[in-house]
C-alpha cells in the first residue's frame, strides 16, 4: 500500500513539474515572466518621463497601447484628449477655454483642486469663464457695465479695481447716487441728477 502511494505521489509530482516546464517554454509565458521581472527593476526616469502623482498607479498598457513603447507622448495634452491613441481623461465639457498646457494649472496627483489659475493660458474674454457658472461673475450689486472685465480688473484679484468709465453705458447718477458709490455731497448746489452736465469722468473738480 505504501509503495503504491509513493508511486502515485511521484507520478503526480512529476506531472506538476512537467506542466511548469511546459508553461515556461511557451513564448507568451516567457514574455510575461520577462515583463514582470523587467517592470520590477525598470527605472522609468531613464525614459525622460518620471512617473509621478497618479501616473505611478497607472497600468503600463494604459499609456503603452498595442505594445508600443517608443514614441509614447510625454505632454499632458498629447494623451489627455479624445484624439490621442492613449485616450486618457481629457478636458470636461464645462472646462474653460484655455491652451493645452495642462501642467500650468494642474498637478500630477489629480485634476482637482487645481494648483493655480494661470490666466496667461486662458483664451478669450474674461466673461467666457467669469459668467457665474464656470467661475465667479459680476455680483448682483455690481455697477452697470459692459462684460469687458479687464477694463477695470486685473487677473491677480477683483479688488482693487482701476476704474475705467469707458465700459459704463448708463448715466453718472446710476452709480454716483450715494449708495453704489459717492454722489452729490450735502453742500452741493441744487441741481438735477445729470452729473455729466457739469462734471467729467476724470474728476469732479474743476
Amino acid at each position: 500500500m505504501r509503495v503504491r502511494h509513493r508511486k502515485l505521489m511521484l507520478v503526480v509530482g512529476g506531472a506538476f513539474w512537467l506542466v511548469c516546464l511546459l508553461l515556461l517554454a511557451l513564448p507568451g509565458a516567457g514574455v510575461l515572466y520577462a515583463q514582470s521581472s523587467v517592470s520590477s527593476s525598470f527605472d522609468h526616469f531613464t525614459t525622460g518621463f518620471r512617473l509621478e502623482g497618479a501616473h505611478r498607479f497607472a497600468d503600463c498598457e494604459a499609456c503603452h497601447t498595442d505594445g508600443m513603447f517608443v514614441g509614447t507622448p510625454t505632454r499632458c495634452a498629447a494623451c489627455h484628449t479624445q484624439a490621442s491613441r492613449v485616450r486618457a481623461t481629457g478636458q470636461p465639457s464645462h472646462h474653460g477655454l484655455t491652451t493645452q498646457n495642462c501642467e500650468s494649472c494642474h498637478r500630477d496627483e489629480s485634476w482637482v483642486p487645481i494648483a493655480r489659475m494661470d490666466h496667461l493660458e486662458a483664451v478669450g474674454a474674461c466673461v467666457g469663464c467669469h459668467n457665474g457658472q464656470r467661475a465667479n461673475g459680476k455680483p448682483p450689486q455690481h455697477i452697470p457695465s459692459s462684460s469687458q472685465c479687464d477694463d477695470c480688473h486685473r487677473t491677480t484679484g477683483w479688488v482693487p479695481a482701476a476704474f475705467d468709465h469707458i465700459g459704463i453705458f448708463d448715466n453718472c447718477f446710476s452709480c454716483h447716487n450715494g449708495f453704489v458709490t459717492s454722489g452729490k455731497p450735502p453742500n452741493h448746489i441744487p441741481a438735477p441728477n445729470t452729473c455729466e452736465d457739469c462734471h467729467n469722468t476724470l474728476s469732479w473738480t474743476p
